[in-house]
């Protein structure tokens, strides 16, 4: 065989695979199923080219340029033509779904004629089908007309298609009575116009009722009310003579809109929130619940009639009834690229200028958080400062003890990072609300993030941001790690919980942007974390190395979504989290991968702001990866620009090994300035530069304020989840159970619980009998002996728990199990996380209030006295607890 005849035996055979190939990409785009009656246009993925499209059955369905037609119930196979190309795809045709309505008179007597009417959900010109289900009490004609034969009760069926509806029927003899003329279903919130029919007198006054004024009600004159989807008889008596009645039974139905409409902008930015859809709905009385769906989530997502552009590209939002999802309305909705800001030149250039004078070691000092022990500085801190140049600083709980000489510290700080870095520090803390926060002496405890979205209000978020901004800018903290944006996508997370908005990642968006906006606005940088997310793991890395195996589609519209969002709203630092996603990196954890953190962050995600680290001394990079040296220069080399230690000696360990990497040449000295860059940009900005020194002020004015916010915030986020429980009976007998808690609640307080300090409130507020037992969170033996003893001599029990279902408290899900088994009335109370609920048996009274510190339990106790109606929103889906 010649060369010239292989390469052309090689050349038809590639053609002969192309052009398989390009056969198999024709597709047709349709839905796979139609109901008779109904058209679709059927389009498919090729543009170009004439289209001949032929039906295999055109008894069951006809094709008219790409229209089908359907016409009788059947299976179709369309096949598409295009050149040389071709596609089929089987499409089923089914017999329309029609509501009836049967409208007419239930009693007649023997001999006697009455003719029954029909209406429809959907306008069809099949006819009706009339038949009875015993002849011998009753017949009913072609049209309707139903003769009494016999005494008795029968059921007349109306019947299109595959659908039908009953109508009782009652024959009595020729004698005195009275009959109902009305209808078999009414919509909810429809009026219906009941009547009665006498036949032996001019006029007769009867007295209505139904059997159930929760599925709907009807006033003296016979207007009925659907309320509540179920049947219910109406029941007419003689004013007269109660032993003559009649009866009718009705169903309350929800109604699906014959036509919904959804309008809204049709092209949004990557990470913008978009409010503007709008909704409209026509067909008399409907229910306007609707499912929200993307095409494609990784675009944008959508929820509560809001969107969110994830990526680049084209969606089709849409919302469908929750009754009839071929009821539907639709939007195509373009993602326009997120395009980020740059530093003027003028920025750069003063940047640019400090970076030419510091040295390496100051440079690299740059890239650190340190922390320290007390409320004064300790000589080793400033030996760090001094002589390894570490320039940023992390307050902890133990640092900012005493309020009153917190600002002094901070500026002398600020003096030694000068002296010796040229450079004035980031100070930070982590001060987020509910279960993480660090300043409360001098600082007010806000609610948790969970609770925040609680109160069905993003704008409190922003409040809270503002509000916790300004307590720290006091003294002289400029950074906050906060908001959380981690979706808490995983009922059994032990480390996010509350510290997450939701499980609904655009709300987690929508409240963490504004939380970020209102830390912003008072001159405090925020930090958002933990990316990519740590809602989704059932291990905590500060023990543990946790792992997420999502696919990288299903991270965009959940874990990312929400970073992508506050990207494109400016958020200045993203704080790092220690735990492998393996559908990006299977070998390293966020904070240590290339791939996580400049591929995806800086790269993908085009994010140019700062890079913090959570903390390197947490277990999940501690172990496995080296030590403190070894793990500096990985998350350097990463992405990373400053490495987070709430100690003083590690750090140092780091400092040397990053220095001794560029000296080596395995870091370039240029990756350190492009961290360093980033880092003195945002000093710029946030005016740290130029203004390190805070001047405190008596702020007991502002936090007054703030504790009166954050108590309404309390109150507005408390959750009745289950039961009609609105407050205690003051006069009868109450014992009040639960754990204490590490914050102070109040000064008087025997034990620092919530059952103490209800009890006192209650008592203050003339309650009767209150008595309250303080537990371990997960009970002992004897707690348990003890609660089962006492609770029969108490009227009213209520019980708080705090995390028992993440936490495996299997003896206090007992304990409840067992109180609910003798007291199906027990109120349970949810202190932390509302997950708990699905430890729990028969609870029928559950209240979450989402953190256990004084704002929630203040207004728990102002809730159990009957002073506010429980008005919080689950933030988490509710389908979990059915």
């Amino acid at each position: 065989m010649g060369k010239k005849t292989l390469i052309l035996i090689t050349f038809c055979c590639m053609m002969i695979f192309l052009n398989s190939c390009i056969k198999n990409n024709l597709e047709i785009i349709s839905d796979n199923q139609v109901e008779v009656g109904e058209t679709i246009i059927l389009t498919s993925n090729v543009e170009k080219g004439e289209l001949l499209w032929t039906s295999s059955n055109e008894k069951v369905a006809v094709i008219i340029d790409g229209v089908l037609f359907a016409m009788k119930p059947g299976k179709v196979k369309v096949t598409l033509k295009v050149e040389k190309q071709v596609a089929t795809k089987e499409i089923t045709v089914v017999n329309p779904s029609i509501e009836i309505v049967i409208t007419g008179r239930n009693t007649i007597f023997i001999g006697e004629t009455t003719k029954l009417t029909t209406t429809f959900s959907k306008e069809t010109s099949e006819e009706v089908t009339w038949t009875t289900l015993n002849s011998d009490i009753a017949s009913v004609d072609k049209n309707g007309n139903v003769e009494g034969i016999n005494l008795g009760t029968t059921k007349i069926v109306a019947s299109i298609y595959d659908n039908y509806k009953e109508f009782t029927i009652k024959v009595l003899p020729n004698e005195y009575y009275i009959a109902i003329e009305g209808k078999s279903s009414i919509g909810i919130n429809e009026q219906y116009q009941f009547k009665v029919n006498d036949f032996y007198h001019e006029s007769v006054e009867v007295v209505w009722e139904v059997s159930d004024e929760k599925i709907g009600t009807i006033t003296t004159d016979g207007l009925f009310i659907g309320k509540e989807y179920g049947m219910v008889t109406v029941i007419a008596t003689l004013k007269d003579n109660p032993s003559i009645t009649s009866s009718f039974e009705v169903e309350v139905i929800i109604s699906a809109p014959k036509k919904i409409i959804l309008t809204g902008d049709s092209q949004i930015e990557q990470g913008e929130i978009n409010t503007s859809l709008k909704l409209e709905f026509s067909g008399g009385m409907v229910n306007e619940d609707v499912i929200w769906i993307s095409s494609n989530p990784k675009v944008a997502i959508v929820s509560q009639g809001i969107v969110m552009g994830v990526t680049s590209g084209v969606t089709t939002i849409t919302a469908q009834s929750v009754l009839d999802e071929k009821i539907y309305g639709e939007l195509e909705i373009t993602v326009n690229k997120y395009q980020s800001a740059s530093p003027t030149q003028e920025e750069l250039s003063r940047v640019e200028e400090i970076i030419s004078k510091m040295s390496l070691s100051q440079k690299i000092g740059q890239m650190f958080v340190i922390g320290f022990s007390g409320t004064e500085m300790p000589s080793s801190l400033v030996s760090a400062i001094e002589n390894y140049n570490l320039g940023n600083i992390i307050y902890m709980a133990s640092n900012v003890a005493n309020s009153s000489t917190l600002t002094a510290l901070s500026n002398s700080i600020q003096e030694v990072m000068v002296e010796n870095n040229t450079v004035p520090a980031f100070i930070t803390i982590d001060q987020e609300g509910g279960r993480v926060v660090r300043l409360t002496d001098g600082g007010t405890h806000f609610i948790s993030n969970m609770a925040l979205y609680a109160t069905n209000d993003e704008n409190n978020a922003y409040l809270e941001g503002n509000a916790i901004a300004s307590e720290l800018r006091n003294y002289g903290i400029n950074v906050d790690f906060a908001p959380v944006l981690d979706v808490n996508n995983n009922p059994g997370n032990p480390i996010i919980g509350i510290r997450s908005y939701s499980d609904n990642p655009l709300m987690v968006a929508l409240y963490g942007n504004k939380m970020i906006e209102g830390l912003k606005s008072a001159n405090v940088i925020a930090c958002t974390k933990h990316f990519p997310g740590h809602g989704n793991t059932s291990v905590d890395s500060h023990y543990g190395l946790p792992m997420i195996t999502s696919s990288i589609d299903e991270l965009y519209q959940v874990e990312l979504a929400p970073f992508i969002s506050a990207i494109a709203n400016g958020i200045d630092a993203i704080m790092t989290t220690h735990i492998i996603f393996s559908a990006i990196d299977e070998e390293y954890p966020a904070t240590l991968s290339k791939k996580v953190l400049t591929n995806l962050l800086r790269e993908e995600l085009e994010y140019d702001g700062i890079i913090f680290t959570d903390g390197m001394e947490m277990q999940a990079v501690k172990n496995g990866f080296g030590g403190y040296d070894k793990t500096a220069v990985l998350a350097v080399k990463a992405g990373v620009d400053i490495l987070t230690y709430t100690s003083t000696n590690n750090p140092i360990t780091a400092h040397q090994a990053l220095v001794s990497a560029v000296t080596s040449g395995e870091i370039s000295e240029e990756r350190i300035n492009e961290s360093v860059r980033r880092i003195l940009l945002k000093k710029l900005k946030y005016g740290i530069l130029d203004n390190y020194f805070t001047d405190y002020q008596d702020i007991n004015e502002l936090l007054n304020t703030n504790e009166e916010l954050n108590l309404q915030f309390a109150k507005e986020s408390l959750t009745l989840v289950k039961g009609d429980f609105n407050g205690l009976d003051k006069n009868k007998s109450t014992l009040i159970i639960s754990p204490t808690t590490t914050y102070s609640l109040a000064n008087n307080l025997t034990d620092n619980s919530f059952a103490n300090f209800a009890t006192n409130y209650l008592i203050s507020n003339n309650h009767s009998k209150v008595d309250y037992l303080t537990i371990s969170k997960n009970v002992t033996t004897s707690e348990r002996n003890q609660i089962l003893a006492l609770i029969d001599s108490y009227d009213q029990i209520v019980i708080a728990t705090s995390n028992v279902k993440t936490s495996g408290y299997t003896n206090t899900t007992n304990l409840i199990n067992e109180i609910t088994s003798k007291k199906t009335d027990l109120i349970v109370i949810a202190l932390d996380t509302p997950y708990d609920l699905l430890a729990y048996q028969n609870v029928n009274n559950y209240i979450c209030v989402y953190g256990y510190q004084k704002a929630t339990v203040i207004a728990l106790s102002k809730y159990l006295n009957g002073e506010f109606i429980a008005r919080g929103k689950l933030p988490i889906d509710s389908e979990i607890f059915k």
